[in-house]
């Protein structure tokens, strides 16, 4: 929407799913983080039933269930063996029915991950039948190939790609049927062959199942991964030292799969009129991205991309490697280009700034010492809700929930991406250096500070005994903050954090120009301070959002100032909405004149008069 939008055309850009705040559990997650009933050790649905009303609560209009379906858990979760069956070890169909019905009643509304871009490997039918001949009419359902032979007759992979998790062969040799598989992540997630129009077809099919259960909409996993460029050529050498590259663009946002996507549309999204978020990593431009949630191409909503996840990581991508010396400028020039270049192309984003698949963010962008912790994560809310796209909560964010302890060995890793880097790094040194058993020191410091595990501890529920998550051993270390850090202790609290994010969440809802309005950069090469408006002249609406996010020695925040004169802001009349230091809201509160005296980590939100 740009500035001179009309309010037609405002109007008729409006949707549920813009406007809804989402929150991601891990109820199915992972042999789940989020609530466990009993004691199984690992979060189930009749655990997330129990919190439905925590949700309503808290200020949520959607909840999204990672995958809850039947899975060998090589991936925990995201490989899965049938996509129309329920885990036992999270329950039953039963109860993700009464689940549904539960999060309908409370006027919510329930979306599921769609994980289509690859299987379980020998727990799921269609691979079962692949992988029995060559013959097999399901052969083709899954990408096969022959293999190719050096110049001395060894036998080698058809080409040279590497997975998103580890460094050797995407491909895997089928002793059996003598040839190869692809799978760009696990070698237990072989990727499905997209080009078969019967894959679509029974992937559509599966999809409508889901919809007359009651599913209101699907979170699509690497859904930008599933088209595989023709002829599967070798990609780029880009590590001179590695025999198997990263495949790029030979399988992520490749032409094909607009037409995919175009076709789901068609046969599922339109007919049931439901959304679909998709997910889609990569390092493209915003251009490459757009089209997936324009309105007139007919893909999806939105899409949930990840470059703005690369901004504490060495070379600037989204590897584990962690870069103590990133810059505030870099991280806000990643948001300001999604934000308003999203803005111009005529999509829209998922906004989040957590997920499963990142560490939390208050450990990464703030600061999480005791004394920093509560106002930093407070100053996070306030940037969260108010930049432009459908807002996604992770799980535990809403109480600041932070990175796992520096204390805490290797054991207490369980991600199989993790594991499998220090298992190579540590095989590496030893054979660099010679050493049996090398110091890892430095290795664990930086999975402190970009792991996935980070994100997954068992969710703080109250000071009992796993923080309430589960009367069991839980299947991961429940974080040692739990007791003064948890969601009991917080409600109680007027002033807590989770008590500021559900101000947050009203406040989003109540000035629209929050969601609608044009995003604004200011100030853009600040080291210390974010600063942005959201305006939208068909409410009436003009907010400035001033953030301090200036960190000092060991991490700790500074004091800092901001000339708004400078910037063309005029505070005359300004009405302070929010902020997270103690002073009483609604009133101008400008500081000296046109110059705000800003405490170490203190965020204001203003509503600027419209003289």
């Amino acid at each position: 929407m740009s500035p001179d939008k009309s309010k037609d055309t405002q109007t008729a850009s409006k949707a549920w799913w813009k406007e809804a705040a989402v929150y991601q559990t891990h109820a199915s997650f992972l042999q789940a983080s989020f609530c466990d009933h009993a004691d199984s050790g690992h979060g189930t649905l009749r655990g997330m039933l129990s919190r439905i009303p925590y949700f309503k609560q808290l200020g949520i209009d959607i909840i999204w269930l990672s995958p809850i379906y039947r899975s060998p858990q090589a991936d925990m979760g995201y490989d899965i063996s049938d996509y129309r069956a329920v885990d036992p070890r999270y329950g039953t169909m039963q109860d993700w029915e009464n689940v549904r019905d539960a999060i309908h009643e409370q006027g919510m509304k329930l979306v599921m991950d769609l994980v289509v871009n690859h299987t379980s490997d020998q727990q799921h039918e269609w691979f079962k039948e692949s992988r029995s001949s060559r013959t097999n009419p399901k052969r083709d359902w899954y990408i096969w190939r022959p293999p190719r032979y050096s110049a001395a007759g060894e036998r080698l992979p058809p080409n040279n790609w590497s997975p998103t998790f580890g460094s050797k062969s995407a491909w895997e040799w089928d002793e059996a049927t003598q040839e190869y598989y692809l799978h760009l992540f696990l070698k237990e997630q072989p990727d499905l062959n997209w080009e078969n129009p019967e894959v679509r077809k029974e992937i559509w099919a599966m999809m409508h199942w889901w919809l007359e259960k009651g599913v209101d909409g699907f979170r699509m996993d690497v859904i930008n991964f599933i088209a595989k460029s023709p002829g599967l050529p070798d990609a780029p050498k880009v590590f001179p030292d590695k025999e198997y590259q990263p495949f790029g663009r030979l399988s992520i946002n490749r032409p094909e799969v607009h037409h995919y996507l175009k076709e789901m549309h068609r046969e599922v999204l339109q007919v049931a009129l439901t959304s679909g978020v998709g997910e889609t990593p990569g390092d493209g431009p915003v251009f490459e991205y757009a089209p997936y949630s324009i309105p007139s191409n007919k893909e999806l909503q939105m899409v949930f991309h990840f470059h703005h996840q690369s901004f504490d990581r060495k070379g600037g991508g989204l590897g584990r490697t962690w870069n103590p010396d990133w810059k505030l400028v870099d991280f806000k020039s990643l948001l300001n280009n999604w934000q308003v270049k999203m803005e111009e192309a005529g999509g829209w984003n998922s906004n989040y700034i957590e997920n499963h698949d990142q560490p939390r963010i208050v450990s990464r962008l703030t600061s999480d010492h005791p004394l920093d912790r509560a106002k930093c994560a407070k100053l996070i809310s306030m940037l969260h809700t108010t930049l432009t796209g459908t807002l996604f909560i992770f799980q535990g964010e809403e109480i600041g929930m932070v990175n796992l302890p520096r204390e805490w060995g290797e054991e207490e890793y369980k991600d199989v991406e993790t594991v499998q880097h220090i298992a190579e790094e540590r095989e590496n040194r030893q054979r660099t250096a010679g050493e049996e058993d090398p110091n890892m020191i430095d290795l664990l410091e930086g999975m402190r500070m970009t792991a996935r595990d980070n994100g997954r501890t068992p969710m703080q529920w109250d000071a009992t005994e796993n923080a309430g998550f589960s009367k069991g051993t839980p299947w991961m270390r429940v974080h040692d903050d739990y007791q003064e850090w948890n969601v009991a202790k917080q409600m109680a609290d007027g002033s807590s954090v989770w008590a500021f994010w559900k101000k947050m969440l009203s406040l989003r809802k109540e000035y629209q120009a929050l969601i609608y309005g044009t995003f604004h950069p200011l100030d853009e090469s600040n080291e210390n301070i974010y600063v942005y408006t959201r305006h939208d002249p068909c409410l009436s609406q003009t907010l400035l959002i001033v953030l301090n996010l200036a960190r000092g020695p060991q991490g700790r925040g500074e004091p800092t100032s901001w000339d708004s004169k400078k910037w063309n802001v005029d505070l005359r009349g300004a009405r302070l909405l929010m902020t997270n230091r103690d002073v009483a809201l609604g009133a101008q509160d400008q500081g000296n004149g046109d110059v705000m005296e800003l405490e170490p980590w203190e965020g204001r939100i203003y509503l600027l008069s419209s003289h």
